[in-house]
């Protein structure tokens, strides 16, 4: 397709062509306009936005603004030409319309392009009749020819009102941001001018935090710069946490950053609102920061922390003075919590540095302040033996009656004050109630005949003393009378008690050793008399219970052992629970002499395996050995116990009068113990006794003793030293040793077993002796209810 435009000399006017093709001409240069000035439009409408918004926003330097100029001038410039000047220098000549015209009628086959070219030509090939026919038929046609088809005009239309529209956004921003658009201008032709800040950053320190005569100081220079001093300054203590609080006026950053004077960066996160916040902890040297966040990033304000050295507790000293039932000492306790008795003297003293500070003691929980006054601050230990001269100090008097906390809240002569008061304790001790147990009757339930006693031994411990030790005995059904239904006081006897430490012992007073004072009381209760005027009858029971009252003041405390319940039942009732207690024990008995077998069945093994060719294996078993005879003791014992029981509960009811000289004297040696402890002695002296002197009688209660000794002897000798042969057996290097240790054990075991066997046949022998006596009894009680009903009879009217 050609560009010549030069004039061209008709041959033959062809005006409708001419018409035709001057229209499409125009509509062709219309759309180049409407296409380059809409792409230039749109280009420069984003050039500006873009420059705008990158200097609102990141404040740019000045040789990036020229680069921005550049850019704004420059690329609708290049788009100027490519897409305007370019297009309308390269539009089409009559030849290439008249294409375009072909292209968008293809059934005119080129009847347009022949005539426009036949018209122009000065001379023609061909027949001039022919000529004169096409360019005839061409202006024929050039009067109904559409020049719709010819040309596109939506994309040029939609380039233009793109451009419309970018030119006119870009419009509106500007004027809608009308002194932003002046600056933006201003600085895009290179003007030094700033743009209006959006965020200013305040850094506020809350004075709770600080001393009260922290400063603020605010320093400019004469034209409103910032000068070179801190905007912000204050004293805080060494080691104090301080609180900064960044407060954003304007528009709210995501974000601050601290910068600190050591090149240390700390970014706060927004909280939700305009505040930022964080907390320097244990401040310790001079800090001085700035921040920055959002468009403010100029390093104003600056705030600068002056750290002191804040005054703190330099020593510390409490005097105590217990009260003075409790017979302790005066003492005094240097850099440490204490705790103290109820009812103690404290005095607090405290050493301070420097020497001039003042302030209050703070008491928790109770939030009470209680001031300090000067007090000469008690010397060391050391500065005792050394002559050193006292130190002036502060201090405070308290009487706690319950455990507390305190602090001290010190100020110096600046107003300085300690940022870590710290936290010492008092811990008050409460004087504990006596701690009382009846050690006999040994069980809760105590079961007895109406001629019987029941002996009462009690013991009652105290921290500091007992005073008194009583019982009361109240009838169990309401309604019926008790001998004592106040209380009835115990002679009293001291027992020696280990010394305690207390600091090992929960709830007591630190760090002191100290006795414990236990008594013990007895008495022997007849039942008959429990009644009071009442005379008592089988089945009825009474409750008793045992009170000690200490030395405490001004109120003593009283500590009440567990109820002990006394029933009182018939003589044959209380003998068929002793039968069936003797007929467990035959029971145990038994058990027992099947463990000893097994064990001494065990023990020959280990003797075979000594003797055999490999002895190593032996030794192993030792210790399994050593625990089964350990077993056999245990056992042992709760079968003594549980006869030696039976005998006791046989001798205080009092069935047999001719035991009453071995009921004294298991009485006098019972009343010396002082504890629970089963001590089998008492009753291997009066088995011994009963043997020699017969003083348990030939009867039921002299039977029960020598039974006792039996299980004593077995539980006590033979047990006892089987169990020693097989701890000798375990030590012992030497094989040949170790053989004859345990041939000792295996024969006290074999001697277990005859005495066993002998206490079984003893226990039977009680058994038939207990049967014989019972059906005795039932037919004397049939007896005499044939004589009565005899009598009965014979009185009776015929």
């Amino acid at each position: 397709m050609t560009t010549d435009n030069r004039p061209v000399r008709a041959t033959r006017p062809t005006p409708g062509i001419d018409a035709l093709l001057a229209r499409l001409r125009a509509r062709v240069t219309r759309q180049v306009w409407l296409h380059g000035l809409g792409s230039v439009a749109v280009v420069a409408a984003l050039c500006l936005l873009c420059a705008f918004a990158l200097d609102w926003w990141l404040h740019l330097p000045v040789a990036v603004r020229w680069i921005e100029l550049a850019t704004v001038i420059g690329l609708p410039t290049f788009v100027l030409w490519r897409e305007l000047v370019r297009p309308l220098a390269r539009r089409p000549d009559r030849t290439g319309l008249a294409v375009l015209v072909e292209r968008a009628h293809p059934s005119l086959d080129e009847l347009f392009v022949s005539a426009v070219q036949l018209a122009h030509d000065p001379d023609p090939s061909g027949e001039p009749e022919l000529v004169a026919a096409v360019i005839d038929s061409a202006e024929a046609r050039a009067r109904t020819i559409s020049l719709d088809p010819v040309l596109a005009p939506r994309g040029p239309r939609r380039r233009a009102l793109g451009g419309a529209v970018a030119a006119a956004l870009v419009l509106f921003v500007m004027a809608a941001n009308a002194d932003s658009a002046g600056v933006f201008f201003a600085r895009l032709f290179g003007a030094d001018v700033h743009w209006p800040q959006r965020t200013h950053l305040a850094i506020e320190i809350p004075s709770s935090s600080l001393p009260a005569n922290s400063t603020l100081a605010s320093a400019t220079t004469a034209n409103g710069a910032p000068a070179e001093a801190p905007d912000i300054e204050r004293k805080v203590a060494r080691g104090s946490d301080v609180q900064i609080i960044v407060r954003a006026e304007g528009e709210v950053p995501d974000e601050v950053t601290l910068h600190f004077q050591d090149g240390h960066k700390a970014v706060l996160a927004a909280g939700g609102g305009p505040e930022f916040r964080t907390v320097l902890r244990s401040v310790q040297s001079d800090v001085e920061f700035y921040a920055t966040g959002g468009d403010d990033q100029d390093e104003h304000p600056r705030a600068l922390l002056h750290v002191l050295q804040p005054p703190d507790v330099a020593g510390l000293c409490v005097e105590i003075h217990p009260p003075a039932y409790s017979g302790l000492p005066a003492r005094t306790e240097f850099e440490r919590d204490v705790e103290v008795l109820v009812g103690t003297d404290v005095v607090v003293h405290v050493l301070t540095d420097p020497l001039t500070a003042t302030g209050h003691a703070r008491l928790l929980p109770e939030d009470r302040v209680v001031e300090l006054s000067k007090q000469p601050f008690p010397p060391t230990p050391g500065e005792t033996e050394s002559g050193a001269a006292p130190r002036d100090g502060l201090g405070f008097a308290l009487h706690p009656e319950k455990s507390l906390r305190y602090r001290f809240e010190l100020t110096d002569s600046t107003g300085l004050s300690n940022p870590d008061p710290g936290l010492f304790g008092i811990t008050v001790i409460e004087d504990r109630a006596p701690e009382v147990e009846i050690l006999s009757p040994g069980r809760g339930d105590f079961d007895t005949v109406v001629g019987g006693l029941m002996p009462l031994r009690v013991r009652a411990e105290d921290d500091f003393g007992v005073a008194h030790v009583s019982y009361t005995l109240e009838a169990a059904i309401p309604g019926e009378g008790a001998q004592h239904p106040g209380p009835v006081e115990l002679s009293i006897v001291p027992v020696a008690v280990e010394a305690r430490t207390s600091a090992n012992e929960p709830g007591r007073p630190a760090r002191q050793s100290t006795a414990r004072s236990a008594v013990l009381a007895r008495t022997r209760l007849e039942i008959a008399k429990l009644g009071g005027t009442e005379p008592v009858s089988e089945g009825r029971q009474f409750t008793l219970q045992a009170i000690a009252t200490d030395i405490a003041e001004p109120k003593p405390h009283e500590g009440h052992a567990s109820p002990l319940r006394i029933r009182v039942v018939s003589n044959d009732e209380f003998m068929r629970r002793i039968q069936d207690r003797l007929s467990r024990a035959q029971t145990s008995a038994s058990a027992l002499g099947e463990l000893v077998r097994e064990k001494n069945r065990r023990t020959g093994e280990l003797l075979s395996a000594l003797e055999s060719d490999g002895p190593e294996g032996a030794t192993a078993e030792l210790a399994a050995a050593l625990t089964g005879q350990r077993r056999v003791q245990g056992d042992a014992r709760a079968l003594s116990r549980e006869l030696t029981s039976c005998a006791e509960s046989v001798l205080y009811a009092r069935l047999d009068d001719r035991a009453l000289a071995a009921l004294d004297m298991i009485d006098e040696k019972l009343a010396q113990q002082s504890s629970r402890v089963f001590d089998p002695t008492p009753w291997r002296e009066l088995a011994a006794a009963s043997r020699d002197r017969a003083i348990a009688g030939s009867g039921l209660s002299g039977k029960l003793v020598d039974i006792s000794g039996m299980a004593l002897e077995i539980s006590e000798d033979l047990a006892q030293q089987a169990t020693d042969e097989m701890v000798h057996a375990g030590e012992a290097i030497d094989l040949a040793k170790v053989h004859d240790r345990l041939q000792a054990a295996s024969v006290a075991q074999k001697a277990m077993l005859a005495r066993i066997d002998a206490l079984l046949e003893r226990l039977a022998e009680w058994d038939n002796f207990q049967s014989v006596l019972m059906q005795t009894r039932d037919i004397l009680n049939g007896q005499k209810s044939v004589s009565e009903r005899s009598r009965q009879a014979a009185t009776s009217p015929k």
